[in-house]
């Protein structure tokens, strides 16, 4: 079996490696994740564990830091990675160049749920808690990151062009500033992989990527979600008494970005609540998992009468509720298809918040400016959904199907790249 490396900087993503294992076995393919949970993201984890299936080594058990070391005992055929602009990731794509391992960027979720252009604006950004996120991560930038990029930079000698990129996003980092300039030169991979049509531009303009290198491969999320294709536009309002709106959150508090701290989120999310209340819903909550601060969030909910919505049930959950309320999150491209009303969150400390093309042009969506409002958005909705338009952008927006081939074409991809990488071998 040919080794092909899924690299990433914690566990936290495993699933997105996992689901790709049956199609990367029948390719004779040996998926395996190698991530760097030690340095700070997971300072406990082992050395060596599965994720189901899921082979996964933290760098720990490489004896060093060394990304060198790494590919010179797994020997990957290609690698595999879920982001590409921290500097860890950099410095590792900067090595597989060096040594022609093909390597994908597969992104893990829609950009363009978000405003990814900055044409509304940067995001605001809690100064007190942006400072508290950088220093959370100070150890692990001078410990480890810092010197293994200036590492790579040395070693692939790097130009006078990529150190001063360097400088500059040392700055970005500590200031927040301008996050939507184009990705470093470093960042970008041989391929990339997207969910839907709608995110390749993101993919030509962000990494510079020619059109033919970027693939549109599904979205995952219906397959995890149980969505199955013929559920897609079918959505019908519950005619239970019991009411409720689910709102799917995406982690701003946890990276310093609206809210103040863990404490002022939950307090959005009850004066949500009570609002809601006042309407005649109740109010489910799906949070972003793997946070940092999803149990301070969850310890401040425990007295609110929120009902918190787990992976496992979130389907059915959802299913139950009269509409969404929403942040840029992938995971609103679950109630859209479905054919759901949906409520952009734009209220209170979320009012500067700017969403991406994707959910802005859904016919059954809308900016929800005042909490106030619900009961009347969904009053006008019903009386003005437009089924053809909403076919219309279903069919635009769904991606490739049946979404549960994700793997295979994302298995396809990689294995072009191996045999174009040893076709450059031998010439």
């Amino acid at each position: 079996m040919k080794t092909v490396i899924g690299f990433d900087s914690w566990t936290g993503g495993a699933q997105h490696f996992a689901r790709l294992i049956p199609a990367f076995k029948s390719r004779g393919l040996d998926l395996q994740l190698v991530h760097l949970g030690s340095w700070g993201n997971e300072p406990r984890c082992p050395h060596e564990c599965r994720v189901g299936e899921l082979p996964v080594r933290d760098i720990a058990f490489y004896g060093d830091d060394s990304f060198e070391r790494i590919l010179d005992i797994e020997q990957p055929v290609a690698v595999i990675l879920l982001s590409t602009d921290t500097f860890a990731h950099r410095a590792f794509i900067r090595y597989c160049e060096q040594r022609s391992i093909p390597t994908l960027n597969l992104y893990h979720g829609l950009v363009n749920v978000q405003d990814s252009s900055g044409e509304a604006g940067a995001p605001t950004v809690s100064r007190l808690a942006h400072v508290r996120y950088i220093f959370s991560k100070f150890g692990k930038l001078l410990q480890h990151t810092f010197p293994c990029y200036i590492k790579a930079l040395l070693k692939t000698k790097a130009t006078r062009k990529d150190w001063g990129r360097f400088i500059s996003d040392i700055f970005q980092l500590a200031t927040g500033a301008n996050p939507f300039r184009k990705a470093s030169d470093d960042a970008k991979t041989r391929k990339c992989a997207v969910y839907v049509q709608a995110d390749v531009e993101h993919a030509v303009r962000c990494y510079g990527f020619m059109k033919e290198d970027v693939f549109v491969v599904g979205n995952p999320d219906f397959s995890q979600f149980c969505l199955d294709q013929s559920m897609i536009g079918k959505w019908v309002m519950p005619t239970t008494d019991d009411k409720s709106i689910m709102y799917i959150e995406c982690g701003f508090s946890s990276v310093g970005l609206f809210f103040s701290s863990e404490q002022d989120f939950a307090a959005h999310l009850i004066s949500t609540s009570k609002a809601l209340a006042a309407q005649g819903y109740k109010m489910r909550l799906k949070l972003k998992p793997h946070q940092a601060n999803i149990h301070l969030i969850e310890q401040s909910l425990k007295e609110s009468g929120i009902k918190l919505v787990k992976n496992e049930s979130f389907l059915q959950e959802l299913m139950a509720c009269a509409a969404c309320i929403v942040e840029t999150t992938t995971l609103a491209m679950v109630p859209t298809m479905m054919g759901m009303p949906l409520l952009l969150a734009q209220y209170g400390a979320l009012k500067s918040l700017s969403f991406g093309t994707v959910l802005t042009s859904y016919p059954r969506g809308y900016f929800l400016q005042d909490i106030s409002d619900v009961s009347d958005i969904l009053k006008k909705d019903a009386q003005t959904s437009d089924n053809g338009k909403l076919t219309q952008w279903l069919d635009l927006n769904a991606g490739p199907l049946p979404p549960e081939k994700m793997p295979e074409r994302v298995a396809a991809i990689v294995e072009d790249m191996i045999a174009g990488a040893n076709r450059q071998e031998l010439a």
